[in-house]
């Protein structure tokens, strides 16, 4: 209805924008004087500002529930890839034998720096093998000289295979989160000595006599 009004009153506007200038070139009398034009294009201009006052709330409001929508699927999408633990279960079988390569890459890498004398990597050297399985988690191998570290260092070392298992999964170009970490399973042979604990995110540790 707006819009028809307004193709009227556009029309009106030119139709009596002509009479009054070709009046004027002839030097007629015309009962159009310039005033009803202007008023003519006054009201055009009014309609005109009223239409884009009543659209552009509906056209926002449309915007915004677009983008909200669109930042919810992303919010939702993104937030179940940065789970480490659902990004290593969700692997390819080729993705899996190359993460599971890295990370005994990794570990001959930081148990040679801890030879070197780093001792940043110490921890590396109660550990005797790692690989992911997707129905256990992380498992983590420890020497025999493991079960004499006290609760705290055994949460070391633990935590310091998390981190060689973070690092790798960045090298596959996986997204996730700093601070996520895979449940973890410790072994010592064939015997499980310790898990993260999922209350914990899988930062903490409970130990078992060994």
């Amino acid at each position: 209805m707006l819009n028809t009004l307004i193709g009227l009153s556009f029309m009106v506007s030119l139709v009596l924008l002509f009479i009054w200038y070709s009046s004027r070139r002839h030097q007629k009398t015309s009962r159009i004087t310039g005033r009803y034009v202007l008023y003519s294009f006054g009201v055009l201009a009014a309609l005109l500002f009223i239409s884009s006052a009543v659209s552009s709330p509906s056209t926002s409001d449309s915007s915004k529930e677009t983008a909200s929508s669109s930042v919810t699927s992303s919010s939702s999408s993104s937030s179940s890839e940065k789970d480490e633990n659902n990004v290593l279960q969700n692997l390819s079988t080729k993705e899996l034998k190359t993460y599971n390569s890295g990370l005994i890459d990794s570990l001959s890498e930081e148990q040679q720096w801890a030879s070197d004398g780093k001792t940043k990597y110490n921890a590396s050297l109660y550990v005797d093998n790692m690989k992911y399985d997707s129905n256990r988690g992380l498992l983590v191998y420890v020497t025999d000289e493991f079960p004499s570290l006290s609760k705290n260092d055994k949460t070391t070392v633990a935590k310091h295979a998390q981190n060689m298992a973070n690092a790798q999964v960045v090298i596959l170009g996986k997204n996730v989160e700093t601070e996520s970490s895979p449940s973890t399973n410790v072994y010592k042979g064939t015997k499980k000595i310790g898990r993260s604990t999922m209350l914990s995110n899988d930062t903490e540790f409970k130990w078992f006599k060994s």
